[in-house]
């Protein structure tokens, strides 16, 4: 997995383009689903399953916690959630060449969308997604609206709106040689 940086693209429009190599691990893909929550309700004709009450999504190395989970399955076996929460949060370990490295990308806002067709994870309202290296904190990006195309490693960031109209970003980057220089914990 290469180690490229969060931010070597501009800040343009109100809208932060940038390259992130986060790809989950390989073998989540064939891992059962497993969602506990305080309550579940179905749509049989619809398709649609609704978790209301501390909510817990696990599959493999990724685990969701929100307030509400609303997963729906198309015909062809595709799956799509939302999470609501304040905040939802998702964490998951990403694939690493380097033995024995522990790679984790933790995300959390208002509501997280999964796409399942399209491999494409949406989180809104106060959102933020961290990078961490074998517990230590390398990457961070907050806005109000975050949009990560795993098949592509495209994330695109929209700012918060603050008092002048505008909207920002924040992005906080280790250097490369700090970030080796640490021990593991």
């Amino acid at each position: 997995m290469k180690r490229t940086s969060w931010i070597p693209a501009m800040l343009a429009a109100h809208v932060l383009a940038m390259g992130v190599p986060a790809q989950a691990l390989e073998s989540d893909k064939r891992q059962p689903t497993t969602i506990d929550a305080n309550q579940m309700t179905y749509n049989e004709r619809s398709n649609v399953n609704v978790f209301t009450g501390n909510v817990l999504l696990t599959r493999g190395s990724l685990v969701i916690r929100g307030d509400k989970l609303t997963l729906t399955e198309s015909s062809d076996g595709t799956q799509n959630a939302k999470v609501e929460g304040k905040p939802a949060r998702f964490k998951q370990q990403r694939d690493s060449e380097v033995p024995n490295e522990i790679l984790l990308i933790n995300g959390t806002g208002n509501t997280i969308e999964f796409d399942g067709d399209k491999s494409i994870v949406t989180l809104t309202g106060a959102a933020s997604i961290q990078k961490s290296t074998n517990g230590q904190v390398t990457e961070s990006i907050s806005g109000n609206k975050i949009t990560y195309e795993q098949n592509t490693e495209f994330l695109s960031v929209v700012g918060t709106p603050n008092s002048k109209g505008s909207s920002r970003v924040q992005a906080v980057i280790k250097p490369k040689n700090q970030q080796a220089m640490e021990p593991a914990n």
